[in-house]
């Protein structure tokens, strides 16, 4: 019935719009003849009445005029033209800027006597734990660049990274080039930032030295293709600063910046499903180990005069076994809940060495062990296990360790935790190379820790 009431209704509007369109071009078409009828008119009128000629030359300028006319009265009003953009060079210049602040504080029950990391609270009492500024952009087709600057514990600036890394090789190939921190594990290669406690395992720092394994280097990486899984193969040169006085026996750095510290290293990533992935390393290196002390008369054994232990710069060899498990569902809408499993193992071998004509084969390792739980939006909760000295040897004696964080992520750009920990072991002593006292002893450790960011900081590997 309605279709019926509506076909004359469009048959009355077509036909009134077939007549204004005939009507519209008829008044077109008649404005744009005027001039010419009315210049023929007049011609017409002068032979009939006997009058002069007329100049056609003066009948063309008045038909222009009246063209200009028109076009004039029917254009549109000008549009001012935009103003022009910046050259997408100069705005290309400008790289992603950020600063990270930690504060930290707390205090430890026994602050000689125990191995810190560089960027761990030094001492008892309130820190600024760590500033880090970030500077990072994409240089030109072929590379990018990032720089990252450190202030730990306000110590002085450092340089925490500065490479350049490849974006255009052929055969999923990648080069990295500058200072950097060696893929050695996970612990090794993430910044204060992303650590998901206060203080790093003593693993890092009674291996790797006080910083890990970071320096001026170079790395070729290649993504292995055609495989149902993500694998990278690795291998890298670097030269590695000489241990600072007075710290454990740190497994590189020896022989001095010529001679060179040898990485190789294979990651593999398996998403098993949706909500979980695993995520195993294997690593390899080989250089020369360093320690040295401030007063070479009190060290036992005896060091030279330039302060260097009968343990440093021997051929020594560190293998590494790292697995990370993550757990956390697609679907946030129906819960926040996470968990992620994270463990690293370390093997130092010093194939050769001699104390008093014995020859002696020193082989230390140690593992860490900790899990990460998502309780809510906002809420971490973890706890670490740590064993030192497995194997134990002259420069790694037998420590275990527990730690607990609880973490309130207050938004994406700031966090606030509480840290607790409590270790059982040998007593770090500075002056000696074999860097533990003969009896045991137990030592805490308790600090609240305030970090924010601010800026673009862009996202580190996995």
């Amino acid at each position: 019935m309605t279709a019926m009431t509506t076909r004359p209704h469009r048959r009355t509007s077509v036909r009134r719009t077939r007549w204004a369109l005939a009507a519209g071009l008829a008044l077109v078409a008649a404005l744009a003849g005027r001039g010419e009828a009315f210049a023929a008119e007049a011609g017409k009128r002068t032979e009939e009445e006997g009058s002069a000629p007329v100049d056609e030359a003066e009948i063309a300028r008045a038909l222009q005029a009246d063209r200009t006319a028109g076009a004039t009265a029917t254009a549109p009003p000008a549009v001012p033209a935009p103003a022009p953009l910046p050259p997408r060079g100069f705005q290309s210049l400008n790289p992603d800027v950020s600063g990270i602040v930690d504060f930290a504080a707390g205090w430890f029950s026994d602050d000689d006597g125990t191995i810190k990391s560089g960027d761990d609270p030094q001492s008892t009492g309130i820190k600024v734990q760590e500033v880090e500024l970030a500077f990072q952009q994409v240089v030109d087709p072929y590379f990018r660049a990032d720089i990252y600057l450190t202030i730990p514990n306000l110590s002085g600036i450092e340089v925490e990274e500065a490479l350049l890394t490849t974006t255009q090789l052929p055969a999923n190939l990648q080069l990295k080039a500058g200072i950097f921190r060696a893929g050695l594990g996970r612990q090794n290669t993430q910044h204060l930032h992303l650590q998901d406690f206060s203080r790093r395992p003593a693993l890092n720092a009674a291996l790797l030295g006080v910083d890990g394994l970071r320096a001026p280097g170079f790395e070729a990486s290649w993504l292995v293709p055609g495989l149902p899984f993500y694998l990278v193969l690795a291998g890298s040169a670097f030269s590695v600063e000489s241990a600072e006085p007075d710290q454990p026996l740190q497994t590189f750095g020896g022989g001095g910046r010529a001679s060179l510290t040898y990485v190789g290293s294979a990651r593999a990533f398996f998403p098993v499903s949706d909500a979980t992935s695993i995520y195993v390393g294997l690593s390899y290196a080989r250089g020369k180990t360093s320690q040295s002390v401030s007063d070479p008369s009190a060290a036992r054994p005896v060091a030279d005069g330039a302060g260097h232990t009968l343990y440093d710069g021997l051929g020594d060899n560190l293998y590494g076994a790292d697995l990370y498990v993550k757990w956390k569902p697609v679907n946030q809408a129906d819960t926040y809940a996470s968990v992620a499993w994270q463990t690293e193992y370390f093997l130092r071998q010093i194939p050769s060495f001699s104390l008093g004509g014995e020859a002696r084969r020193q082989t230390e390792g140690g593992l860490y062990s900790q899990v990460v739980v998502q309780t809510a939006r906002r809420l971490y909760v973890g706890v670490r296990g740590e064993l030192l000295g497995a194997p134990a040897g002259d420069n790694l004696r037998r420590e275990v360790a527990g730690a607990a964080s609880v973490t309130w992520a207050l938004s994406e750009f700031s966090r606030l935790r509480l840290y607790g920990e409590v270790r059982r072991g040998h007593r770090f002593l500075p002056l000696e190379a074999t860097g533990a006292s003969p009896d045991r002893r137990t030592a805490q450790a308790l600090f609240l820790q305030l970090e924010a960011a601010i800026g673009a900081h862009g996202a580190h590997p996995f």
